[in-house]
């Protein structure tokens, strides 16, 4: 990494990244998994900041993988022989076993990273003040047997969430085992399998397409997206669902709302899903937080302005 200088401007959220939301300490092994579509930049502060941590600061840089497709056996290796894994990756890591099987990890998603994340936006939250709200939403869609979500843009949908556990996202990863996207905040849960029926009207980002020029509608029938319209943005997602090989990507996987009131919708998923205002589902695997479904994929799609309703009840997203 020496032939790639440091980056001044991007040392405050680096900084962020590893003390504030990692918690490294001096002597730990921190592992930044990456890949060949990834700014050098951002690995290379990154790795001076937790140097300047005072921890073990190691990188590995493969081909990118799909979101949710399983890793190269040597990022597997790499992952289960760290403490902290930083996985600044163009597809999203956390939904695979080779995360959740790592008992102990810290982990972090930081997917599809840009050098801008760094300067400015959902990085920059007060995390700690901000994570009650994560595991509030959380108990209320656990609480909940049903949920109905509205926005102005079109979206409509309704899901089962009997027995489901909801899984709060914080963006800190200071306890062995904890594993969460960075800067994400957020709450979700894997609805019933088969219960989810309406529309979605993506009209902020989403997983392979970025931020959108045209929204993008998802019409889904017991559980399953069975139509998705709606230009270049749509043609993308169509096209990494059928490249993926099995209906079970077609799957409706995530019921979710953003709470990061500091994050910027630009393309970055993993903070456009946590931007507090918004809502969004995905498509693909659940199998890893409550959900049945084990596909190859995992995408996300972010909407606006989300209403939601539990067991009949419009409840306060944000509290």
């Amino acid at each position: 990494m020496s032939d790639f200088p440091i980056d001044g401007t991007l040392m405050p959220g680096a900084r962020r990244i590893v003390s504030v939301c990692a918690g490294v300490q001096p002597g730990e092994q921190v592992v930044i998994v990456s890949d060949t579509n990834r700014p050098r930049s951002v690995i290379t502060a990154l790795l001076e900041a937790v140097t300047e941590a005072g921890g073990i600061g190691s990188a590995i840089i493969t081909k990118p993988v799909p979101s949710g497709a399983e890793p190269p056996d040597a990022v597997r290796a790499a992952i289960h022989a760290s403490d902290v894994t930083l996985a600044v990756t163009s597809g999203a890591l956390y939904h695979t076993r080779a995360v959740q099987d790592a008992g102990d990890l810290r982990f972090l998603g930081l997917t599809a990273f840009i050098p801008e994340v760094l300067r400015e936006g959902g990085v920059f939250a007060d995390f700690p003040a901000l994570a009650p709200r994560a595991y509030r939403l959380a108990e209320l869609l656990f609480r909940a047997r049903t949920a109905r979500v509205t926005a102005p843009g079109g979206t409509d949908l309704t899901v089962d969430l009997t027995g489901r556990d909801a899984v709060p996202i914080t963006a800190l990863a200071h306890e062995r085992g904890e594993k969460n996207g960075c800067p994400d905040i957020e709450a979700f849960i894997a609805p019933i399998e088969s219960s989810a029926n309406g529309v979605v009207l993506v009209d902020a980002s989403a997983s392979v397409a970025g931020v959108l020029s045209e929204p993008i509608r998802i019409t889904v029938e017991n559980g399953r997206a069975v139509s998705i319209e709606g230009g270049a943005g749509a043609d993308a997602v169509r096209a990494a669902l059928e490249a993926a090989g099995f209906d079970s990507v077609y799957q409706l996987a995530e019921f979710a709302f953003g709470l990061n009131p500091n994050g910027i919708i630009r393309g970055v998923i993993v903070e456009d899903e946590g931007v507090a205002g918004t809502g969004h589902i995905a498509l693909g695997s659940n199998i890893h937080f409550g959900g049945a479904n084990d596909a190859p994929l995992h995408l996300d799609f972010v909407y606006r302005e989300p209403t939601l309703w539990l067991d009949g009840e419009q409840v306060e997203i944000v509290g």
